[in-house]
Parts: C-alpha cells; structure tokens; sequence
C-alpha cells in the first residue's frame, strides 16, 4: 500500500472562496482515516484532490513519496468509491466488477481470479450472475466496493459511501468496512458528515469546518480533549453541552456562575482558570456527564444546581433529559429507570472532573 501526504493543500474558486485552506495531513500506509465535518466544510474537495478530480490552487499532494500534482486521475493507484453506486444497469455483477480491468487489458483468467477472489471476500459469490435491479442498496454498495478492491490499489478513497442506506444497513456496512480493512491491510481515506460513522471507522479522524482542519486525533481523543467549541459540538450525540457564565473567585476556590447558579471548579484547574477571573468563559460537560442527584454517588452542593425539565426523550436503555436552568439549556442522558417529568424541577449533579472550558472568543480550549 502507500503513504498520502498533503502538504499547505489549498483550493481556490474563481470568485477567491476558499474551499480548502493550508491543509497539513499525513495518512500513514495501512491507516484507515476519516474526514469529518459538515456539509461545505471542504472534506470532499480535499478527497477529490487526492483522486486527481480537482486541480490544486497551491501545495503539494504525494502518494507513496511520489507528488502526483500534475498526474492525470487514472495514473495515480487509487480507486475511489463514491455516494452514487454507479453500476451499469445492463451488465451484470460480475461484468461491472471486471469492467474497469477490461479496460487495461488484463489477461482473463487475472481478471476472473480477481472478481472472484473480491465477491468472495463480499459475500457477493452467489450473486455474480444476478443485474444490479436484482440487489439491495447494501449489496450494490458492495458490488461498488468489489469494483475497487479488484483494481488492487495503492489507496482507496470513500465519499460517502453509506449515506444513501436506510439506519440499519449503515451500521451493517461500517462492520463490513471494518473487517475490509483489517482483511486487505490498505491505505483508506474516508468522507462522511456522520460522526457516528467517523468515531466508529477511523484509526485517526480530521474534523474540518470552514475549509480548514479542526483537529486531528484518534477517536477516544478527540471525544475526550476536543480543542475547541467547534469539535466539541460536533462530535458526540447528543452534543456537549456549553453553558455561557462567568468565572468568579471565593476563599481561594474558582467558580463558574450563570444568572442562577454557581459549580465549583475542581483545584487542579485554578492555574488555568485563574486569568479568567471575572471574566466570561463557555463551560463544556457531556450529558452522560450530568446525573439526577438520586443516582449520583457525589451529591454535593458545590456540584449540584436545579433544573426545570422541559423534555423527556425515551431511547430505550437509556432517557435524554432537556433542561433548562438559570439562563442556559442543557442535556442529561440518565438511566431508563429515571422517572423525571416534563415541569419536574430535578437536582443534578455535574462531575467536574469532566468538565471542558472554553474562550468564548477564541473559542479555543482553555482545559
């Protein structure tokens, strides 16, 4: 397989907007990476770069140490899977499978080796014969996929692959991803706006907003030290809470106070937090961070706040609480043996030592 390097990647549209914007990346052969951000966020232009489907305004972009800047799209060793699954409606599975080896004239026992060697690996064997009406969404994004894997590539490039499959096929085909990946030991770059799909396929994730990289990190790292506002709302669902307040100073202890309500700041923090004194700050904590106080195993007073419920939303093993209080709405996930109510004003208790602060401004982590 190969190495990808991206190197001050920018691209620019004629009317001077940027679509992406310095990227700096480094995918590591064998690494399965996911770009993560919203819709416009330049993810899926900085793939299409690596494909050779864009033109680069400036910088450099390297396959296995080779810059491929001026290679054409179909010298550069990569297949790319893409959201459309793109099938011949006339040809059969294993014709769309062997098309694209046809076309560089291999030799057809090569090619009959390969197709069969990808639909055994898909699960697609039994369907060769069938024409691409025949299948599901899910066995012709496979079909998609074996077109890829036959080619035997240096890289493989994902664009959102899974975003036209109903729930339930979605997490089918992140398992079939998964075990894609660990079977071939190859390089994979992978598009989505799913954070979900991100946190559950990548080695490392690139979370990109406004045509510049956020963050890049593994999963548990990203969720749990995000560098700013923008990553923390981003990933997690529900999203992290951030409550607006001001930090205040009382007998040596550091505060965070909305209208309302005032939590202590845990100790280790004041080096931090003392710069802010007085000043406004953005509080970040993960709703499975936030307790009723009946199941809390640390109630006290300098942690806990009432809150008014305004909804209730039964996941099954699991209630998010909506509550609001003194001048910031917020979210618990709780147990489904809660029994809180909408009106019910609750004690809740916040666990501080998962507590996240931001500058408001900067928007930039603080801790």
């Amino acid at each position: 397989m190969a190495t990808v390097t991206l190197k001050n990647i920018t691209k620019i549209y004629s009317n001077n907007t940027y679509a992406v914007k310095n990227v700096n990346l480094e995918v590591a052969d064998k690494e399965f990476l996911v770009l993560v951000g919203p819709s416009g966020c330049g993810k899926s232009t900085t793939l299409r770069m690596v494909a050779g489907l864009e033109e680069i305004t400036e910088g450099e972009i390297s396959i296995d140490n080779q810059i491929v800047n001026d290679v054409p799209a179909k010298n550069r060793d990569i297949a790319m899977v893409f959201q459309n699954y793109a099938l011949y409606p006339h040809m059969s599975i294993y014709e769309n499978m062997a098309f694209g080896l046809k076309l560089r004239k291999y030799p057809a026992k090569e090619i009959e080796r390969r197709v069969l060697d990808a639909a055994e690996i898909l699960g697609l064997h039994k369907m060769l014969t069938r024409k691409p009406k025949e299948l599901s969404g899910g066995e012709r994004q496979r079909v998609a996929l074996g077109r890829a894997i036959v080619r035997k590539p240096k890289v493989f490039l994902f664009d959102e692959p899974l975003s036209n499959l109903d729930a339930k096929l979605r997490v089918q085909m992140r398992m079939e991803l998964q075990k894609l990946h660990n079977r071939l030991q190859c390089t994979m770059i992978y598009v989505t706006h799913d954070q979900v799909e991100a946190l559950t396929l990548g080695d490392r994730i690139v979370v990109m907003e406004k045509a510049e990289i956020q963050q890049v990190s593994d999963p548990i790292n990203l969720y749990e030290n995000p560098r700013n506002m923008f990553v923390a709302s981003f990933i997690g669902s529900p999203a992290m809470n951030l409550l607006k307040g001001v930090v205040t100073a009382e007998n040596g202890d550091y505060y965070f106070q909305d209208r309302a309500n005032k939590l202590r700041i845990l100790p280790q923090h004041n080096a931090k937090i003392a710069k802010y004194k007085d000043k406004n700050v953005v509080f970040g904590i993960r709703p499975e961070d936030i307790y009723d106080k009946i199941f809390a195993q640390d109630a006290r007073p300098e942690f806990t706040l009432t809150a008014t419920v305004d909804v209730v939303e039964p996941m099954g093993a699991e209630i998010y609480l909506y509550l609001c209080s003194g001048s910031n709405s917020f979210v618990a996930r709780v147990s489904n043996q809660d029994t809180a109510h909408i009106n019910q004003d609750l004690q809740v208790v916040f666990d501080m030592s998962k507590a996240h602060f931001f500058d408001p401004e900067t928007e930039e982590a603080i801790f």
